[in-house]
């Protein structure tokens, strides 16, 4: 029943260690102990959302449980979910194609080297007609949403009646960004587990345990930038985003004027021929920087810079009244517009110019 039997196994497009290769998971302790809480009752809840800020780890513990679940002979015998022991059933889901464990998340096009924008309600059927087979392996079955923020609405009303009425002896872990979003139908049948930001220090640590070779200065640049997010953070360090932060700045540093020729050879890097996450690096280092502008100019805090001079660069744009109301539409005009432009496959240059014309139109109306 697994996804191979459907569809052809994803790629591995998530950078060189895919959640289903976590074999320890660093923090997140009440999380794991929750569920194992859970497995000692005399009923498992058959769906759970897991909700909490993208990359943090959520899909890494939902292979964990599916691979001690699965590997148990029942649940109440399950001691422990990190680390992970090396059974059949765990080299059956790390090289995805274990039969009672099915993977729901956006289809990958191998002719364009794209994902798909969202979840269809056709896999999302797909994987309802699976759950009415038997377990190829006489246990449980298993299926890992992942995510539910990626499924449109006609996918999400399949998954509702799925989960309505579930077959017996079957879980689902769902994997969520936004609880606030979730429909209260859907989040009444769950049991929700939730997971916090992880401090820089974790992070650090994961970032080192994972890249020996990694500079130590670049590291902990990584941990803070990522915002608690374990995925960014390797994310950030393996593909410099330390430099790539850097040279944003530069850019940013002439406002409200920009210099077009070092703007343009910015944004030229994220051509058709670039590394497919190196866009949706650039967008999150660049919303950071006006959320974490927006929120200097809102608070009075102080501005935690990277790089040197970037601090005295944010207060002389906040000094007098910055105006929140435009920052905080592109913030969101960015946020929404990653996907967007991904998944049609829109001019990722033509964007970031855009973006960081606005930018300039506000802070010159500030100004004037």
């Amino acid at each position: 029943m697994s996804q191979a039997d459907i569809t052809e196994p994803l790629p591995d497009v998530d950078g060189d260690h895919p959640p289903r290769f976590t074999r320890a998971l660093i923090g997140h302790e009440r999380a794991q102990r929750d569920f194992l809480n859970a497995l000692q009752g005399t009923r498992l809840p058959h769906a759970w959302l897991l909700s909490g800020p993208e990359g943090i780890g959520k899909a890494s513990f939902a292979y964990m449980v599916a691979r001690a679940v699965l590997s148990a002979p029942t649940p109440q015998a399950i001691q422990q979910l990190s680390p992970v022991s090396d059974t059949p059933e765990t080299q059956l889901i790390e090289n995805s194609v274990h039969p009672d464990l099915y993977i729901l998340n956006r289809r990958y096009n191998a002719k364009t080297e794209k994902f798909r924008g969202d979840i269809s309600v056709e896999d999302t059927r797909d994987m309802k007609k699976a759950f009415g087979l038997s377990a190829s392996r006489g246990g449980w079955r298993i299926a890992i949403i992942d995510s539910i923020d990626e499924m449109n609405k006609s996918s999400v009303n399949a998954l509702l009646k799925l989960i309505e009425e579930p077959p017996e002896k079957c879980l689902f872990l769902i994997v969520c960004h936004n609880p606030g979003r979730v429909l209260d139908t859907i989040r009444s049948r769950c049991r929700q587990l939730s997971f916090g930001a992880l401090d820089e220090g974790l992070l650090q640590q994961i970032i080192s345990g994972r890249l020996e070779a990694v500079d130590e200065n670049e590291a902990a640049a990584a941990a803070f930038l990522a915002e608690g997010s374990a995925g960014r953070a390797l994310m950030l360090a393996e593909m410099g985003g330390f430099d790539l932060y850097r040279d944003m700045v530069g850019v940013l540093e002439g406002l409200p004027q920009l210099d077009g020729e070092v703007l343009h050879g910015l944004a030229g890097r994220f051509g058709a021929r670039s590394e497919p996450q190196s866009f949706r690096l650039f967008c999150y280092l660049f919303s950071g920087w006006l959320h974490r502008v927006v929120r200097v100019a809102s608070t009075g805090q102080g501005f935690q810079p990277v790089f040197q001079g970037e601090a005295e660069l944010v207060e002389r744009l906040v000094k007098g009244d910055l105006p929140l109301e435009p920052m905080l539409s592109l913030w969101e005009k960015v946020q929404h517009q990653v996907r967007q432009v991904e998944g049609l496959n829109l001019d990722k240059k033509q964007a970031i110019l855009e973006w960081f014309g606005h930018l300039a139109d506000i802070m010159r109306a500030k100004s004037a």
